[in-house]
């Protein structure tokens, strides 16, 4: 740990992950390019924040851009907000989706002069002496990284307050090309702090020996894979009697938040009720208009009953509203199981796929049914 700071009070604000020009999954293209200038606004609320409470230092740990799609406009807006913030240092460590070599931003000479970019997959370090701090990072040269930059590295000085800012894999998969690296590497390099990019959903701070890490987690949520609402990390580093603290505080800059949400509506034999359980279910969870939500229904109904098409987000004030049926046509099909006709044939063929331990099975024997049994019965069904 560092012993001295030249400065007893240092704030640093840890974001990654914001993925700019991103297409967002599960939207329309209207609402897509919507989110995208808002993902755009709640970048800028972030670096008012760093104007207005004199942040020293931004860790930004990968994946800024989804550089396939990345305009000249978000860059402009980038550059922009930098040259605003002169008196703070912006330290860029590129992840997968905005990789140095993949990324012009970074290589055009278009960046102020407070910004750095780690530009090599193999650990390297910044000084900012008037802080008394080394910040150390990599940076993904291409999509791809699976060297452990930290194996077998220390500190070069402990006197001083010790970073590390990066997009990486920690403790994950065997083979991960996401950067691989150990808890136990982070014990070992000795730093005070890891600001770790990566994964979407923001993690507890945690403690390994005499060092704190976390991951900040996305600055928006970009769908619903990643439930919640995102943010960054202020982490305030002071000097006391000889030594340092360090508190990490939780910003949040963005408003969406997406939510996936499970209701049974086994037996259900009305389109009004199932309307009715999901106006509930958003009542209870105060659900409005700053939520994305996907409703996945699920248990078993009336073969012949039909879960109707997806209904409108603003029938139930939200952002945006989506509908999954999961149901299966089991209930009340005992008649069906002894039924001697073509309809309690095909039952019968489909009811292993429709017992099945997967779900992909189970759904399109589910959908098959209840068109072979329409058919059948010379009814229209609409999916």
């Amino acid at each position: 740990m560092s012993q001295t700071t030249e400065k007893k009070h240092i704030k640093f604000l840890q974001c990654g992950d914001i993925h700019l020009d991103t297409p967002y999954t599960g939207l329309s293209a209207e609402k897509s390019e919507e989110r995208r200038r808002e993902l755009r606004n709640s970048f800028s609320r972030m670096m008012q924040y760093v104007r207005d409470r004199g942040v020293d230092v931004v860790l930004m740990c990968g994946d800024i851009f989804d550089t396939v799609y990345a305009t000249n406009t978000t860059a402009e807006v980038l550059i922009r907000e930098f040259k605003n913030c002169p008196d703070a240092t912006f330290i860029i460590a590129p992840g997968k989706s905005d990789s140095y070599e993949n990324n012009p931003i970074y290589t055009s000479g278009r960046l102020p002069s407070n910004c750095k970019v780690f530009a090599d997959d193999h650990l390297s370090r910044f000084d900012l002496n008037e802080l008394n701090v080394t910040v150390y990072g990599w940076g993904f040269k291409n999509d791809k990284m699976t060297e452990n930059p930290l194996y077998d590295r220390h500190v070069d000085d402990i006197s001083r307050i010790n970073i590390v800012c990066g997009y990486a894999d920690l403790d994950g998969r065997l083979g991960s090309d996401a950067c691989p690296i150990s808890t136990q590497d982070l014990k070992r390099f000795g730093a005070d702090y890891y600001a770790l990019g990566s994964r979407h959903q923001s993690g507890n701070t945690e403690r390994i020996g005499a060092s704190f890490y976390t991951y900040c987690g996305s600055l928006e949520c970009t769908g619903f894979e990643n439930p919640g609402i995102g943010g960054a990390n202020l982490i305030i580093v002071d000097d006391k009697n000889g030594g340092i603290s360090i508190d990490v505080r939780k910003l949040t800059f963005g408003h969406l938040s997406f939510h996936t949400e499970e209701i049974d509506v086994t037996g259900v034999d009305a389109y009004n009720e199932i309307i009715n359980r999901i106006s509930r279910l958003i009542s209870e969870k105060k659900y409005g208009i700053e939520t994305a939500l996907r409703i996945e229904l699920v248990g078993e109904l009336d073969p012949r009953f039909i879960v109707p098409r997806n209904l409108d987000s603003e029938a139930f004030g939200l952002y945006s509203f989506d509908m999954i049926d999961k149901t299966l046509p089991l209930f009340g099909t005992e008649k069906l199981r002894r039924d001697m006709s073509v309809k309690g044939e095909l039952f019968r063929n489909l009811l292993p796929m429709l017992e099945s331990d997967n779900e992909d099975d189970r759904l399109v024997a589910a959908r098959a049914f209840r068109v072979g049994l329409a058919a059948l019965e010379s009814r229209e069904i609409d999916f």
